[in-house]
């Protein structure tokens, strides 16, 4: 799913325990771990991607590290804002994950 403005970002992800999502613009893969799967939005993957990046950027982490964590930050941040768009990609062998658009009408 092609997420292109600040609306999209409240898309409902559902991944399963077997899904795995894909953010090729950010260079992001979240792998499945046994047993975890979740529903969120777009924002709540994105800020899981900002924990994480944050996280690496600290601990021992060198200046070009610290630049690369920077620049992600700043483009989710213009992901998040309808500046920058990005492609949301979730690969699941049982089918189970889905993208649902906020535009979508759940009856």
């Amino acid at each position: 799913m092609l997420i292109s403005s600040a609306e999209d970002v409240n898309a409902i992800v559902v991944r399963s325990s077997s899904g795995t999502i894909e953010i090729p613009e950010l260079g992001v893969i979240v792998e499945p771990k046994c047993g975890e799967a979740f529903i969120t939005t777009v924002e709540g993957v994105l800020k899981r991607v900002e924990n994480v990046v944050n996280m690496l950027s600290k601990d021992g982490a060198s200046k070009k590290q610290r630049a690369n964590a920077d620049a992600v930050l700043k483009q989710i941040e213009e992901i998040k804002s309808g500046k920058a768009s990005m492609t949301l990609i979730i690969d699941d062998p049982t089918g189970n994950s889905a993208i649902i658009p906020d535009k979508a009408k759940i009856k």
